[in-house]
């Protein structure tokens, strides 16, 4: 702990350093070579750093990582032959070697990001995709607008500059898109995250920043306060890498973030205003208004935002009838069912067979093994249930640890088979809850009626689990005798 602590320490001390240096020794005045020298520390040492810090905490899932150290090696040639062109030749002639390894950087790093977002997602995790193209298609109507159509509609740039300045910008795009799909993702928060995505936010603003300078004053640009920028990004990511926590940053999630937090709304509302923010902008400008981009962008962010709103309903609507802890159906759901079933009985004069099931000496788990062990033993009973029971029946959680199955179309026969059926899936085996196995066992209340009543139903099928429970437990009882309700 305590050399992870002066590492990190260390790290961010020559990074400070090295940033003062290279804006002092820029206004200073210094020969070139000496006042890039500060950076150019920093663009060899980060690659360093990363690896350093993989090889030292030994992450369970490392080719992300290590794709970070390879974009890191390209990001330090390309400023290595970007430092010999300007040393040489003093302009830049694009597109020049640098910019092949910019390209491959970009890549690598893509594919870093890409590989994080895969190994701690759950499946397509659709709803953060969603947003991430909200803001790609915000972030791409301002880049076409303010850096692409300047850029192509300049007559005096040779078609190769267009070309290679044209391309920064789109892969900046597709940087943006990766890294707000990595932070409205799924997976653990902490520095680890949070430093990460500061290095490509800001690597990312610090391209845009470079790209407009360019434009405006039509030439290659080299100021210190962006070198500064570019170091604390690359600072950033070393600090990352050095911290403890890249041990499980990647690591998978099995449970979803919240869907639509503060932060998450607040990002989808400034992307969505953004293009009539962009078109007001435009006008004030007294540029040519482009009415089909800006039109077309809109309508597909009313699609994209509609496609989510959808998305939100119908997640809130599962949750409603989810119980979150057994992944089985919940209380309001059965109770809408039961009666949705009954009404259809009576119309047709078929059976509906109910059962109520109990979780023998459930307190006794609890108080022995503690709440996290009871936990388990009604996720695993929830499972065994699941499986066990017919297609068509609801398995639902009543409450505690009490279940209920509706079972239409069954009569008495039918239904005490069934019953029998999961009181020996639930007794087959024992439950393993943390080094232990745990016998568990339940009891079942059986009860089918024709022209069924939900309250009477219930009742009788609560009763035959009270007898159930008198007669020793971990045994099926059916109700003698079912009035049939006209």
């Amino acid at each position: 702990m305590g050399r992870d602590r002066w590492t990190m320490i260390a790290w961010l001390g020559v990074l400070a350093i090295s940033i003062v240096l290279r804006v002092v020794l820029e206004a200073q005045e210094t020969p070139y070579l000496v006042a890039v020298a500060p950076y150019m520390l920093v663009s060899f040492a980060t690659p360093v750093v990363v690896l350093i810090g993989t090889l030292r905490h030994r992450p369970p899932h490392r080719a992300g990582w290590f794709l970070l150290v390879a974009a890191q090696v390209f990001y330090a040639a390309a400023d290595t032959v970007t430092v010999v062109d300007e040393v040489l030749s003093g302009e830049f002639l694009e597109p020049t070697p640098a910019d092949l390894l910019y390209f491959a950087y970009y890549l690598l790093i893509a594919a870093a990001v890409l590989l994080f977002i895969r190994r701690r997602s759950p499946g397509w995790d659709v709803p953060s995709m969603i947003d991430a193209l909200i803001v790609a298609v915000s972030a791409g109507l301002i880049t076409w607008i303010f850096v692409l159509q300047p850029l192509t509609s300049d007559s005096e740039l040779p078609l190769n500059a267009k070309l290679t300045q044209s391309a920064y910008p789109v892969l900046d795009l597709m940087l943006l898109i990766l890294a707000v799909r990595l932070a409205m993702g799924t997976g653990t928060r902490g520095a680890v995250l949070y430093s990460l995505l500061g290095s490509l936010v800001l690597m990312l603003s610090v391209d845009t920043i470079y790209l407009v300078q360019n434009i405006l004053e039509g030439g290659g640009v080299s100021e210190s306060y962006l070198d500064a920028l570019w170091m604390a990004s690359l600072g950033l990511l070393g600090a990352a890498a050095l911290h403890r926590g890249v041990r499980h940053f990647d690591l998978r999630s099995e449970h979803a973030q919240p869907d639509a937090s503060p932060a998450r709304l607040g990002v989808l509302a400034i992307a969505v205003l953004m293009a009539p923010g962009v078109q007001v902008l435009v006008w004030l400008l007294d540029w040519p208004l482009n009415i089909p981009l800006i039109s077309g962008s809109c309508a597909v962010m009313f699609i994209l935002v509609m496609t989510r709103m959808a998305g939100l309903v119908a997640a809130q609507r599962q949750a409603a009838v989810t119980d979150a802890l057994t992944g089985l159906r919940t209380r309001r759901y059965f109770s809408d069912a039961l009666s949705l079933e009954c009404r259809r009985a009576g119309r047709t004069g078929h059976g509906v067979g109910l059962l109520v099931i109990d979780v023998d000496h459930f307190k006794r788990i609890n108080d022995g093994y503690g709440h996290p062990a009871g936990d388990e033993v009604l996720r695993e009973v929830s499972r065994r249930l699941s499986a066990a029971a017919r297609a068509g029946t609801v398995v639902a959680r009543y409450g505690g640890e009490e279940f209920v199955v509706l079972a239409p179309h069954t009569g008495p026969g039918e239904l005490l088979a069934l019953a029998e059926r999961l009181r020996a899936a639930v007794a087959e085996l024992p439950v393993q809850v943390g080094g232990e196995l745990l016998g568990v066992t339940v009891s079942v209340g059986a009860a089918a009626q024709t022209h069924p009543g939900p309250d009477s139903l219930l009742r009788f099928a609560d009763e035959a689990l009270y007898a159930a429970k008198a007669a020793g437990r971990n045994r099926c009882v059916l109700a003698d005798v079912v009035p049939a309700t006209h």
